[in-house]
């Protein structure tokens, strides 16, 4: 009984001790208390702002896995309350070394859905954020129109993605 228990506990030769595959749900990079400029004309406001602080998210993306950008959800607090009638958000690699070009993640035209302080923008087309994500850094660029508040504002960015990962145990290796 012993010898046959041993038998199905040692891997066969040329096959991984352990293999997982896991769906990641949605998971976002959260840019808290963002100072956003009041504009004079009260119509458009261009701002950008990073971070270096990827977490779990850096460590996922360097195992074998996918992700792309699904959306990114903007929610003004303070004085004024945006109302936008157009968003484009790009993102781009914060590492000086990085050759990764500023990708388009979102954009609303005129469909920009709002509800009072939150404008929620999908991504028209789920691009790979992978590489973006591996660089440790993330850059994003938000361009909004509309009817903006005239006073300094601040925002929460949220940056989501999704995708999935594959762990392989090979005890050869």
């Amino acid at each position: 009984m012993k010898l046959l228990l041993s038998m199905l506990v040692l891997p066969l030769a040329g096959c991984p001790l352990l293999a997982v595959e896991a769906e990641v749900g949605e998971v976002c990079v959260t840019y808290k208390d963002i100072a956003i400029e009041g504009v004079p004309t009260g119509d458009r406001v261009q701002h950008s702002f990073s971070t270096d602080d990827l977490g779990q998210l850096k460590e996922l993306a360097d195992q074998d896995a996918e992700l792309s950008f699904t959306r990114v959800v903007v929610r003004a607090h303070g004085s004024g309350v945006p109302s936008v009638s157009s968003a484009h958000v790009t993102v781009a690699s914060g590492d000086p070394a990085s050759t990764l070009p500023t990708m388009s993640i979102v954009e609303c035209s005129g469909d920009c859905v709002s509800d009072g302080y939150t404008i929620d923008i999908p991504a028209g087309i789920q691009q790979s954020a992978l590489e973006y994500v591996q660089t440790g850094s993330l850059v994003v660029d938000l361009d909004l129109r509309g009817t903006l508040p005239i006073e300094a504002w601040t925002a929460d960015v949220d940056v989501c993605m999704t995708g999935k990962f594959s762990y392989v145990l090979d005890p050869s290796e």
